[in-house]
């Protein structure tokens, strides 16, 4: 990696794979995804008869989520990750699996395996708290691609620095590894304040033993709320980027014996909830601007607000919107702003059917998820 670059970590979800896809080749090169592979959904009820469905029970949905994973996720991903990213270096994250580490350890086997033969560049992410056997499992078949590892580190671990060097270079010793094939990754997970224990863990991260001969050195945290209840229907809503700011200050401080990489959770809570996924969103825009997210929420099931909101922010806050030229994601926005009169128009007239034509809303975090990527490497290129 070059001294200016980022690690968005994102869910591998439909939205999230449209929003790197949309990227150019040259700003794909100044970012490295990690991405966080999910479990599929799967329906609440199953038929029982032409007429007639029952609620399946948790036992009988769990199971068919694994196996949905099995036997088609698996060797979707692949594919997926050379459609959507190309064959650049990109961080796999298995850790949100279950039925147990062995679905970790197959998946990985079989994706890196299909990655190889693809030339797909994947860096298994690896936590440094996992089973011993796990670890096992998955640096053996890092190996095999010769793409070096990425250890994950939790901000819990950095409460004892002495414990955690100790941890870190029994690790090293116990699988014969070198550093220098090791991408270190500090993961705070939600950040909702400046300073405090972003600042304490950044400044006891600077004390991990001889920081400088790892690969990479990667601080994350997310600072997007978990939902949008702070925000309010009847105008825009500004929540601060913690992630970014606390980052900035930490880099600014001139105390640092290593300047770790950028990493955030995008427009996405750090926090995965998988029941969120069976969830209906508000339609809501979530606009990334320098310190801040610009929130216009929307209605619950009025799917019309996209287009509202769309509107506000393009017509009415031009100050604020980057205009169609910045990237894809704003780009759609403005052609959904433009379309609002004409929807207007054909829902009156009876010739459209309410809510059909404003995006769903995988779409729209598509967009707005863009527009973030776009935004950050901006700002990250400006950095003195």
């Amino acid at each position: 990696m070059n001294k200016k670059h980022y690690v968005p970590i994102l869910k591998w979800k439909r939205a999230e794979q449209s929003a790197l896809q949309a990227l150019g080749d040259q700003e794909k090169k100044l970012l490295t995804p990690l991405i966080e592979l999910v479990m599929p959904t799967v329906p609440f009820f199953k038929k029982i008869d032409k007429e007639n469905s029952v609620k399946k029970s948790l036992d009988e949905r769990s199971a068919e989520i694994v196996r949905k994973f099995k036997e088609k996720r698996i060797k979707e991903i692949p594919d997926e990750i050379l459609q959507c990213w190309g064959t650049g270096p990109i961080f796999v994250d298995f850790t949100l699996l279950y039925d147990g580490d062995q679905l970790k350890i197959d998946s990985l086997n079989e994706i890196i395996s299909a990655g190889i033969s693809k030339n797909l560049k994947i860096i298994p992410v690896l936590n440094l708290n996992d089973d011993a056997n796990l670890k096992k499992s998955f640096i053996s078949v890092a190996e095999k691609s010769s793409n070096g590892l990425c250890l994950r580190i939790t901000q819990s671990d950095l409460s004892d620095m002495e414990a955690l060097n100790k941890k870190i270079e029994a690790f090293l010793k116990d699988f014969k590894l070198n550093k220098n094939s090791i991408d270190l990754l500090i993961d705070l997970k939600e950040i909702r304040e400046l300073g405090g224990k972003y600042m304490k863990s950044a400044n006891s991260a600077q004390k991990i033993i001889n920081l400088s001969d790892w690969r990479n050195f990667i601080f994350a945290s997310g600072a997007f709320p978990e939902n949008l209840s702070e925000c309010k229907l009847d105008k825009p809503t500004s929540l601060p980027r913690f992630d970014w700011q606390n980052w900035c200050d930490s880099i600014k401080s001139n105390k640092l014996t290593r300047t770790p990489f950028f990493a955030d959770y995008a427009i996405r809570n750090p926090i995965f909830n998988e029941a969120t996924q069976y969830y209906s969103s508000t339609p809501s825009i979530k606009y990334t601007l320098e310190d801040d997210w610009l929130v216009l929420k929307g209605k619950m099931n009025q799917s019309e607000h996209y287009l509202v909101n769309a509107k506000l922010l393009v017509e009415d806050m031009t100050n604020t919107f980057c205009g169609e030229a910045h990237c894809w994601g704003d780009k759609k926005i403005a052609e959904k702003a433009k379309y609002y009169y004409q929807y207007v128009s054909e829902v009156k007239s009876g010739k459209l059917k309410k809510g059909k034509g404003t995006g769903r809303s995988t779409d729209w975090i598509a967009w707005g998820i863009n527009h973030h990527l776009i935004q950050v490497l901006s700002q990250i290129a400006n950095l003195s």
